[in-house]
């Protein structure tokens, strides 16, 4: 199996992995370093390693959201039309979520950002190739983390938009948690997308869990990422880059997947919507629409 760390503390999950050390000495000036509240953790391998974690935001009840109209307008006053209209149907969508996912069950990990969905508007290729359009719109949503939980499946519902936009008849299979099929299908997509992300945002601290031996990191969801099959080695900066650029990649293979799975694969070659193409509908096409449908 080999030698496993948590990247979330395995009894408190909203601390995440911050510094490792051969020895516990060696993480008690970097403790001191740390604005949050921290948990220090041993491995006992063969050759010890101990990991500090730290606490950035406090875990909250989903029932405890409240996403009125009047909240939305103070937070997202400054934004474009465009990053208003998607700010509006992510948090939409966050709420059916939660409502399938039953809100005792569904827990909220950061504050919403808004702000973040117009940067993500603002790196997709509008009008290229509909995989690309559909799969950096996914990406680029995902990778801004803009809502407190759910982003994978918010961006998800977002491609199913995309190519609807660009195609009325287009089906997406169902989402729903007794859907078994397509849970086999997508979750893969989902898991090696966490991984990447995870990576993306932690390839100096991996760099050295690797240094000390370690094989596995684990997120708090079961998900193993093993070490040597990723490039650990290089600036943060440049992994910040290279592992976006990897996990666009990952979301147009899925949504070209999509299409293929749809029987639509004569939209592989067709353009994707502008941005005002995807707004408007966005704003029109899903009047009516019960986003619980998409979970």
């Amino acid at each position: 199996m080999g030698r496993v760390v948590h990247y979330h503390h395995p009894e408190a999950e909203n601390f995440s992995l911050k510094y490792s050390s051969a020895s516990p000495a060696g993480l008690v000036s970097r403790r001191e370093e740390l604005d949050g509240a921290t948990k220090l953790m041993g491995y006992p391998f063969d050759t010890p390693v101990y990991v500090l974690y730290e606490s950035e935001t406090e875990i909250e009840a989903a029932r405890d959201m409240d996403f009125d109209e009047e909240w939305l307008s103070d937070r997202i006053a400054e934004l474009s039309h465009e990053g208003q209209v998607v700010a509006f149907r992510l948090v939409e969508l966050l709420e059916a979520a939660v409502d399938v996912r039953e809100a005792d069950e569904f827990h909220l990990y950061k504050e919403f950002e808004p702000q973040k969905i117009e940067q993500a508007l603002e790196h997709v290729s509008w009008e290229n190739p509909l995989p690309e359009v559909a799969g950096e719109l996914m990406s680029n949503l995902i990778l801004r983390h803009s809502l407190p939980n759910a982003n994978h499946r918010t961006g998800i519902a977002m491609l199913q938009f995309c190519i609807e936009s660009v195609d009325a008849d287009f089906a997406m299979p169902r989402t729903h948690l007794d859907d078994e099929a397509w849970q086999e299908w997508v979750d893969p997509y989902i898991v090696d997308s966490k991984r990447l992300i995870t990576v993306r945002r932690n390839n100096v601290r991996f760099k050295h869990l690797a240094e000390l031996g370690v094989d596995l990191a684990e997120r708090k969801d079961g998900i193993q990422i093993r070490l040597a099959e990723f490039d650990l080695d290089m600036h943060w900066r440049d992994a910040l880059s290279e592992y976006a650029e990897r996990h666009e990649e990952h979301c147009t293979e899925f949504a070209r997947a999509v299409l293929e799975r749809a029987a639509k694969e004569k939209l592989i070659d067709q353009s994707g919507p502008s941005k005002q193409g995807f707004i408007e509908y966005l704003e029109t096409g899903l009047v009516e629409r019960d986003f619980r449908e998409l979970f």
